[in-house]
């Protein structure tokens, strides 16, 4: 994986990814001279050296995990436990250098093959071998490759969805609700793909809308006749949302007769965005902007799976006492209470949205000096 410049290993008993100076690594190097040359031949188009990433599958694994879906399903569920999280932070916290990509997690198609000890490329358009000695591995062209830390994921999210994991691809007859939950992340994967390179248009977007829509009805469908868009509001409704202002039924989103809460105004305006486009329908470079404030929808698309996501898997803060601190506790209220006030921004213009932001911490900050004089 070499779009990301790994810093964090994620593992589970099955499964890890970690960085290419990782000391599981070694005793497959030192049986394998040739794979360590493999990853040192990695750059960026500019010839500036990349340590990649890399994805590890237990030997002692049973056979249900050795399938390319469980292994896609494994990065998968690691991609949307960033890329929702670093999208909120790019809006409440205002930044751009956030993994807010899924092309960030793509394997390199070239991979050393111990029996033949050679390079193997094998996709549906190409399948190759070369040597390591001639091999001059890059990272993606359209993308800025980004370091991969604890601090970048969403860990009360990552932390459930390993275990579904677990459970999904330690059978051969998973349960309805798990083959959903894997189906809806890769459909959400793709939707999380950058639309396009230089090349972009609005068909690129409307393209991604309709995949995230399809993401969003696959995590709903309970299996019994067909998903409706007011199921998808029911879920969205059904949510724990901690702020007031996100458990409000005050909009009328797409097709709704009775008012529902913002999460589902924010879905029906994508729902209806998806139809434009899937349908034919006249669409234009304003047709993705909330008018009230000149945000774009895409942005809040993985924002609102993530909450989505959130009710699916029943998601609680973990039970501690109420004085003491917790780390887990911490990334719950945080992780949860950044995407809630990312929500909360989609009908605020940018630059209100900062200055009420100021206003805000500026008050905490005075508070907090008050108090520490009064003690």
């Amino acid at each position: 994986m070499p779009n990301l410049r790994v810093a964090h290993a994620v593992t589970t008993d099955e499964m890890a990814i970690v960085p290419c100076t990782d000391d599981l690594l070694k005793p497959y190097e030192t049986a394998h001279p040739q794979f360590r040359r493999f990853l040192g031949k990695f750059t960026d188009p500019f010839g500036a050296k990349v340590s990649p990433g890399v994805l590890l599958l237990s030997s002692d694994a049973p056979e249900t995990f050795k399938s390319v879906e469980a292994v896609s399903s494994f990065r998968d569920l690691i991609a949307l436990s960033v890329i929702p999280i670093q999208r909120a932070r790019g809006i409440v916290h205002d930044g751009s250098h956030y993994v807010q990509y899924s092309d960030y997690f793509d394997f390199y198609p070239w991979v050393y093959h111990e029996g033949h000890q050679h390079l193997v490329c094998n996709t549906p358009a190409h399948v190759a071998l070369h040597e390591v000695r001639v091999f001059r591995g890059q990272t993606s062209p359209i993308l800025s490759a980004l370091d991969f830390e604890q601090r970048d994921l969403d860990s009360p999210l990552l932390n459930v969805l390993l275990e579904r994991w677990r459970v999904r691809y330690g059978t051969r007859r998973p349960e309805w609700s798990d083959r959903a939950l894997f189906r809806s992340l890769n459909m959400a994967a793709a939707a999380s793909r950058i639309p396009a390179g230089v090349d972009l248009t609005t068909f690129s977007l409307g393209r991604n809308i309709g995949l995230w829509v399809s993401a969003f009805e696959i995590l709903t469908h309970t299996g019994q006749d067909k998903v409706r868009l007011w199921d998808v509001y029911d879920r969205l409704g059904t949510i724990a949302w901690r702020h007031k202002k996100l458990k409000a039924r005050r909009y009328k989103p797409t097709s709704s007769k009775t008012k529902h809460n913002l999460a589902c105004w924010i879905y029906g305006e994508i729902y209806r965005v998806r139809n434009d486009f899937l349908h034919g329908n006249p669409v234009d470079g304003k047709s993705l902007t909330v008018k009230r404030s000149g945000r774009n929808l895409f942005s809040y698309a993985p924002i609102l799976y993530r909450m989505a996501l959130s009710g699916f898997l029943d998601i609680k803060p973990p039970i501690t006492n109420s004085i003491e601190w917790s780390r887990a506790r911490f990334d719950f209220h945080s992780n949860q209470g950044d995407v809630e006030e990312a929500l909360l921004s989609v009908l605020v213009s940018d630059a209100a949205f900062k200055a009420d932001r100021a206003a805000r911490l500026s008050r905490v900050r005075m508070v907090s000096r008050q108090v520490s004089r009064e003690t």
